[in-house]
C-alpha cells in the first residue's frame, strides 16, 4: 500500500524548492508518495521590502524576487501574508479554498506534512478535515475525497494566531486536535526562528502528540537516523500498523536495519517536559500580495538534491526575517 501525504512548504519557498530540500527523506521513505503543493499566494518585493536578490537565500529559499524573470521553480510563495502587526492573515481564505479544491481533485490523502508556515497551515487543515469538527470552516465543506487524516507531521511548526492573537480569523475552535489524530512535532534545538517552545505550544494543543528534537536549526532533519525514523513512523499507518508507536530516533542505525517496525515509541507527549513558552519578537509587517495561480511542481533530480549542502544547511536559514512564518 502506498501512503499518500499532502506536503506543505514554508514561507517564501514553493513545492519545487521544498521537494529538493527533503530529497534524502523522500528517497528513504518507501511506499510513500509525497505530494508537494504550491501555495496560491505569491510573495512580492512589497511584502519583503528589506530583501533583495543578494540576500534572498537567508530564507532558505532559491526563489527569486525578480518578477520578470521568475519561473515556476523560483517563485516565492506563502499560505498567507501577515499584516497589521501580525493580527491579520491576508489571503488565508484563498489558501483554504485552494487546498479544498486540490484535495477534492487529487485526494484522498492519508496524512499531511508541513514545514514552518506550512506546518501552521497543516494544523489548521487537519482540524478542517476532522470528523470531530464538521463545518468548522464553511470554505472547507465535507467531501468524499477528503476523509479524516490518519496522521499529521509538523516540522518547525507553531500555533497559528497565537501571540499576538489573530483578529482577522478565529482559530480557537480549531484546537485541540482530537486524540484520534496522531501528530508528530519536530523542532530544532538551535532553531532561533521558530524556537522549540513555540512548537511545544502547538503540541500542547494536540491530544495525541509526540514531540521530537533534532540538534540543528530551522530545517527538516535528514540524517540517516531521522530518515529511517520518519520512514518507520509513516509506514506505521499502513493497515495493521502501530499508528505512530515506533522507536526513538537514536535506535535507528545507518541502514535502519536495527530498528523494529513498530512499538516502543519514546518521544515526548505534549505536556511532558514542556519548555516555558516565550513571547516571540515581532518583525516588520509585510504588505498584501497579489493572487497568482499555482504553478506545476517539478521533480527533484539526484543532482539537485545533492546541491542542498549538508543536513539542511540551506533550509536552516529560511525565513530569516524572524517570525515571518507566524
Amino acid at each position: 500500500m502506498t501512503i499518500r501525504i499532502l506536503t506543505l512548504c514554508g514561507f517564501t519557498q514553493n513545492a519545487y524548492i521544498y521537494s529538493k530540500q527533503v530529497g534524502a527523506v523522500r528517497k528513504a521513505c518507501k511506499n510513500t508518495e509525497f505530494v508537494f503543493v504550491d501555495p496560491p499566494v505569491v510573495v512580492e518585493k512589497a511584502d519583503l521590502p528589506w530583501v533583495n536578490e543578494s540576500n534572498l537565500d537567508q530564507f532558505g529559499s532559491s526563489a527569486s524576487m525578480d518578477a520578470e524573470n521568475q519561473t515556476a521553480e523560483t517563485t516565492p510563495r506563502a499560505w498567507w501574508i501577515n499584516a497589521d502587526n501580525w493580527k491579520t492573515y491576508k489571503r488565508f481564505d484563498d489558501s483554504v479554498k485552494f487546498l479544498h479544491d486540490y484535495m477534492v481533485e487529487h485526494g484522498p490523502f492519508d496524512g499531511v506534512v508541513g514545514f514552518s508556515q506550512g506546518a501552521g497551515m497543516a494544523a489548521l487543515l487537519a482540524a478542517m478535515a476532522s470528523i470531530e469538527k464538521p463545518g468548522i470552516n464553511p470554505l472547507f465543506p465535507a467531501h468524499e475525497n477528503i476523509p479524516k487524516l490518519k496522521f499529521a507531521i509538523f516540522i518547525g511548526g507553531f500555533l497559528p494566531g497565537y501571540e499576538p492573537k489573530c483578529e482577522s480569523h478565529d482559530f480557537s475552535n480549531y484546537f485541540p486536535l482530537p486524540a484520534s489524530l496522531p501528530t508528530l512535532h519536530i523542532s530544532g534545538k538551535n532553531d532561533t526562528l521558530i524556537v522549540p517552545e513555540r512548537s511545544q505550544i502547538l503540541a500542547s494543543r494536540c491530544e495525541n502528540a509526540r514531540f521530537e528534537l533534532h540538534d540543528g536549526g530551522h530545517y527538516t532533519p535528514s540524517k540517516a537516523s531521522w530518515r529511517h525514523f520518519l520512514n518507520a513512523y509513516i509506514n506505521s499507518f499502513a493497515p495493521g500498523g502501530s499508528n505512530g508507536d515506533v522507536p526513538e530516533i537514536d535506535s535507528y542505525g545507518p541502514n535502519g536495519a536495527n530498528a523494529p517496525a513498530s512499538g516502543g515509541g519514546k518521544g515526548s507527549k505534549s505536556g511532558s517536559n514542556t519548555p516555558t513558552p516565550k513571547t516571540p519578537k515581532q518583525p516588520k509587517q509585510p504588505k498584501e500580495a497579489k493572487p497568482v495561480e499555482g504553478a506545476k511542481v517539478g521533480e527533484a533530480t539526484e543532482k539537485e538534491v545533492k546541491e542542498v549542502k549538508g543536513d539542511g544547511k540551506v533550509a536552516e536559514i529560511e525565513e530569516k526575517a524572524a517570525g515571518l512564518s507566524l
